[in-house]
């Protein structure tokens, strides 16, 4: 089957094209063409097709699509993208697109499954203006193909993971909430690291390959069409054990301050929303994808914390 991903330059894409490729898929890799293949651990296979264009340009997407995909994943898509793809796709069988958990914040109830409200497109939501902000364009990327699909039979699924992390491609997620380059440094260095409030806010991973594997399952059983996945690993960890196994793996102690929320917001302004979603339980069922898509998670959040710490440590010559 022809599979087109756009966004398969970038981290998330570049798995997943590797995913199907190695599954026996023709792949094609479209991007925008501004930027290089970035140095991944496992590089695209050089057979793979690589096209430019830019998805939001109707006149580019329709003479592209031209060609037909039986598949498409967009890993970062857009409103425009996704009304070029339904206008201008012929014979599609599949589209999925690379959603995101955080739109959830915050949860209802823990762990937090996909009949709750998602949250980021909320307008006049005070959660909107503090978390929910950062996920906004993904809400309504959602409600469009959702929307698509029930009143034209659009054959999407969306998937939702949660922090992706795994194979030391990326650096991890930091105290902050962000991925600075100074984190493992600064553990590997006996800093203290400021924690907010109690470092007890849940936190769940996902490793990127399994997340890759996910979009696979979900296109080799039609059941999925029509339906939103959350993509985790199986449990959440406090925000302190995550801290911890970070510094385990790199043989350190993990020195922690635990800081009121409205405090570090003052002491580090240049990224509220990063703070408010490490302040926040991050917490999810993968029931819904065990038992529709044969979803298994390969790796344990504790070992994908571990296996990071350690390559992106490596990688920074640490």
């Amino acid at each position: 089957m022809k599979a087109l991903v756009f966004g398969g330059t970038g981290w998330v894409g570049h798995h997943i094209v590797l995913e199907f490729f190695k599954h026996g898929y023709d792949v094609t890799v479209a991007s925008r063409g501004t930027r290089s293949e970035a140095s991944y651990a496992e590089p695209i296979p050089s057979e793979v097709r690589r096209v430019v264009v830019n998805k939001s340009d109707a006149a580019e997407m329709k003479a592209l699509l031209a060609e037909k995909f039986e598949i498409i994943i967009d890993s970062v898509p857009s409103p425009d993208s996704i009304r070029n793809v339904f206008q201008y796709a012929r014979g599609l069988r599949h589209y999925l697109h690379c959603s995101s958990t955080g739109g959830y914040a915050p949860l209802p109830f823990i762990p937090c499954n996909e009949t709750a409200r998602y949250r980021g497109a909320a307008e006049g939501d005070n959660v909107a203006d503090a978390i929910g902000v950062g996920w906004k364009t993904k809400a309504l990327c959602d409600a469009e193909v959702m929307s698509l699909f029930h009143t034209h039979g659009f054959p999407a699924t969306v998937i939702r993971p949660c922090y992706i992390t795994g194979g030391g491609d990326k650096l991890p997620l930091d105290n902050l909430g962000g991925r600075r380059e100074t984190f493992l440094p600064d553990i590997l260095g006996g800093k203290v690291l400021e924690v907010p409030d109690n470092g007890l806010a849940l936190l769940q991973p996902v490793h990127v390959k399994d997340l890759a594997r996910s979009f696979r399952l979900a296109v080799e059983n039609r059941r999925s069409i029509g339906e939103r996945y959350n993509i985790c690993l199986s449990h959440a960890l406090p925000l302190k054990e995550y801290l911890a196994l970070n510094a385990a793996a790199l043989d350190r102690k993990a020195v922690l301050e635990f800081v009121p929320l409205a405090e570090l917001l003052q002491r580090h302004p240049e990224d509220p929303i990063g703070l408010r979603f490490v302040a926040t339980h991050m917490c999810f069922s993968i029931a819904k994808a065990r038992c529709e898509i044969g979803y298994e998670p390969e790796h344990t959040p504790e070992d994908t914390i571990v296996e990071t710490a350690r390559l992106c440590a490596a990688k920074l010559g640490r």
